[in-house]
């Protein structure tokens, strides 16, 4: 969930954009430390990550290794996180918060400045009810016109009426075909072997890399109906064959609920002077002995829970317009020659044998297009992810 530093650095960016561009010179730059850290019910290794904001003239992000971290549960019991790399630690493996009870993070730095969070109870997480799409045409990111594709909705509610503020994130898989599959390989001048497991489809899979968040505050029933998760434009590849979407639900306190929301809307910001002006968004995160000490970031406790949903092409919208092939793959393209010339024109067009002919009297012959048409391995992985169903 590494997002804050980044919506941070983006929000300084948005607040020096000008209609005139001008040689910018960092001044008066104040170094702030930066923890980002998510504490979960689910049994595993968590991660809190440690750095410092850096000037927007510069491209190194400074992490803070050598530092003592380690999370305390209301009873006093301590877990100490290990450091792994590029200023993350992490718990040890079988480590998960119980619902219920509150945690803090201790942070104490190489030169002894020591931090800590506010207490965060966790929540349990209540069950995603469902996962279903709907055609829609939104707004590109530059905004100049409108881009067909699926909306991707979750439906959930919780009994208990504890669950109230949630944060989510997603992760997509889906399947890739090529028009023209190979299906033999030439072992000599003139010998092939059928491929059983053609190398035709492959698998690609993508993960959130923004701020999801919602409430059930203002409905009656403690309920969460037609909340937008993702959306995958027509344009984009992932809709051709078989798409699948795993959407976590983290049950976060108000408080965080708050943090994000906050951090949301300023990075949101267009940067003019006229926009309304939220100030810098500390979360929950303190120095010992100087509580005013700006620190960015949030310890998150959470509930989580997640579900997966599968989706065909031919069970989405008709109104749809999937597009086109990565590649060009014109029939215009194949090269169609005697099994006895199938090596130069392998060799020609770095391509592939997808069809074999044998009709007597005339001598048997094979039909070849480029690579990127009958192989997708060498972009995407052939090996279907563990939790694809067909």
């Amino acid at each position: 969930m590494h997002k804050i530093q980044f919506l941070f650095i983006g929000l300084c960016l948005a607040l020096v954009g000008c209609v005139k561009p001008y040689e910018f010179e960092a001044q008066n730059f104040e170094k702030v430390l930066v923890v980002d850290g998510v504490l979960t019910d689910r049994v595993g290794q968590h991660e809190v990550k440690v750095s410092y904001t850096y000037p927007l003239d510069t491209t190194l992000n400074q992490v803070v290794a050598g530092a003592s971290v380690w999370v305390e549960d209301e009873d006093g019991n301590q877990t100490d996180y290990t450091y792994h790399e590029q200023g993350t630690y992490v718990s040890p493996a079988g480590f998960a918060a119980a619902e219920g009870k509150s945690y803090r993070l201790y942070l104490e730095l190489p030169g002894g400045d020591r931090y800590i969070s506010r207490p965060e109870a966790l929540v349990a997480a209540p069950a995603i009810d469902s996962i279903y799409d709907q055609y829609a045409r939104l707004p590109t990111t530059l905004g100049d016109r409108t881009v067909g594709g699926i909306q991707f909705f979750i439906d959930t509610h919780d009994e208990s009426g504890k669950a109230k503020y949630f944060r989510y994130e997603w992760e997509e898989g889906y399947k890739i075909r090529v028009p023209y599959p190979k299906r033999f390989v030439l072992e000599n001048d003139t010998t092939l072997t059928y491929l059983i497991d053609s190398p035709g489809i492959c698998y690609t899979e993508n993960q959130s890399s923004e701020l999801i968040y919602g409430t059930t505050i203002g409905s009656s029933q403690n309920r969460l109906a037609e909340f937008p998760v993702r959306f995958v434009s027509e344009e984009d590849q992932a809709l051709r064959v078989r798409y699948s979407i795993l959407v976590r639900q983290f049950a976060i306190s108000e408080a965080a609920y708050l943090f994000y929301k906050r951090l949301r809307e300023n990075n949101d910001s267009g940067g003019s002077l006229f926009d309304k002006q939220t100030g810098s968004v500390f979360g929950n995160i303190y120095a010992e002995e100087n509580p005013d000490q700006a620190v960015l970031g949030y310890f998150e406790v959470s509930g989580v829970s997640e579900k997966r949903a599968f989706f065909n092409r031919s069970e989405l919208d008709d109104g749809l317009d999937v597009a086109g092939f990565l590649y060009t793959c014109s029939s215009q393209n194949i090269v169609t020659a005697p099994l006895d010339s199938a090596k130069y024109y392998l060799n020609y067009t770095g391509g592939n044998i997808f069809a074999f002919e044998e009709i007597p009297p005339m001598p048997p012959t094979v039909s070849i297009h480029f690579r990127s048409c009958t192989d997708c391995s060498f972009w995407a992985d052939p090996t279907p992810p563990d939790y694809w169903i067909d």
